[in-house]
């Protein structure tokens, strides 16, 4: 554990970042160049080296070798009122995403790549003192990918890609306890690796028209770490210490479909991405060993999600000025795979957003820098949360926005 520890906080510190929410807990942001353009034509513009993630058969459509580091910073904001309108608080906090890729053409046919990047994240936080605080205060996840890739062309215009995914996951849930069972705090603090991969292929029929379709694996990771009950009364605080905790979570396979076509000073591009959730976040069981927590199961406490799959579409375009300066822009819509009342959480208080997004790209000699910035906009989210402890409490997260601020630097060689 102290070995993983100081791994995450050692990566962490290298890339300058943590992680954010976007679409429930899955992110797109790998990519500066592509946060521009709302992520339309992912893996397969070939304009960036974030191809390794999307869809690693993309990789040929990039001209020279390189590499690239980035990092996306997102503004989180929303407004939580209680329904009986006694009680109010906000969400109001800073996160970054990273992203780090370099690739290597070995001849005509043969590219190599290798990525480090955030996959999925989350992170909500709520003051100790709210009327959530007994569901949730803070809640993070954090997913890390480091993935070697490969893409081979079988012919002129058809191309094969393959990564394998060494996945490390790191979760922390905090919570206030009621009064009524003691009170105090509840720490869960987890963490493990995994195995997953990703398979693309890219059709490029005519030269810069390019279309693509990947699909990433589903994973399941067993993750093992501390359980912490804090200041805790009951029974004279027998309760209170430090307790081997676990859970399963399952992270969805994806399918993307990709496609992007120049004409002229022009390039045209979007994505339908498909999320399998309904087999992924049925439930979510958070397992620990201190007895304040048994129930007829054993050390557990399940939380039904039930999730449904999800649709994520996007579209862009791309305007080539001249030979430094590249202008983008694009739009889409993000699909929660949770539109129930009963099962979205405070962790998770997810809805349907609608994504704005410009970007450029200055372009001198070897180096290429990219900046961008996107808004999204998300429906209240009304939430009847039966999971709390001291009964269910209603309320409704509203003006729920975020603000994306992304810059890159790319050389090529």
């Amino acid at each position: 554990m102290k070995f993983k520890k100081s791994f995450w906080a050692f990566l962490t510190t290298l890339l300058c970042a943590q992680t954010a929410s976007a679409g429930s807990y899955q992110l797109n942001e790998y990519s500066v160049t592509g946060l521009g353009r709302a992520f339309a034509g992912a893996g397969v513009v070939g304009d960036d080296y974030s191809a390794i993630a999307f869809n690693p058969a993309g990789m040929s459509a990039v001209k020279k070798s390189g590499m690239q580091l980035g990092v996306s910073t997102v503004h989180l904001y929303s407004d939580l009122d209680s329904i009986d309108g006694i009680h109010d608080t906000k969400m109001n906090h800073y996160v970054s995403i990273p992203n780090f890729f370099a690739q290597y053409k070995i001849n005509n046919r043969w590219d190599f790549g290798f990525g480090v990047y955030v996959p999925y994240g989350l992170s909500t936080r709520y003051k100790a003192n709210s009327f959530v605080a007994d569901s949730a205060i803070k809640s993070e996840l954090q997913v890390v990918d480091l993935a070697p890739a490969l893409s081979y062309k079988l012919t002129d215009s058809l191309t094969v890609g393959g990564s394998f995914i060494a996945r490390y996951i790191y979760g922390h849930m905090t919570n206030t306890i009621s009064p009524l069972a003691g009170g105090g705090r509840s720490d869960f603090e987890l963490d493990g690796w995994t195995v997953s991969g990703t398979l693309g292929i890219m059709y490029e029929p005519i030269k810069d028209t390019r279309i693509g379709l990947s699909w990433r694996m589903k994973s399941t990771q067993q993750v093992k770490g501390d359980h912490k009950i804090e200041n805790n009364l009951a029974y004279g605080g027998m309760f209170n210490g430090t307790y081997i905790g676990r859970a399963s979570p399952n992270l969805p396979e994806t399918i993307t479909l990709s496609g992007f076509t120049k004409h002229g000073k022009f390039g045209f591009s979007g994505t339908a991405r498909w999320t399998h959730w309904s087999t992924s976040f049925e439930k979510f069981v958070m397992e620990s060993e201190n007895p304040m927590f048994a129930t007829n199961n054993g050390w557990a406490k399940e939380s039904p999600y039930n999730y449904d799959n999800s649709w994520t579409l996007t579209a862009g375009v791309d305007y080539y000025y001249n030979d430094h300066w590249t202008f983008r822009f694009g739009g889409g819509w993000d699909e929660s795979p949770d539109h129930k009342d009963t099962t979205r959480t405070w962790r998770i208080p997810d809805n349907d957003r609608w994504w704005t997004s410009i970007g450029a790209s200055y372009m001198r000699d070897n180096w290429q820098f990219d900046f961008a910035y996107t808004h999204m906009f998300a429906k209240t989210s009304y939430i009847y949360d039966l999971d709390n402890s001291t009964g269910p409490i209603a309320g409704k997260m509203k003006n729920l926005q975020s603000s994306i601020f992304g810059l890159q630097a790319q050389y090529h060689f």
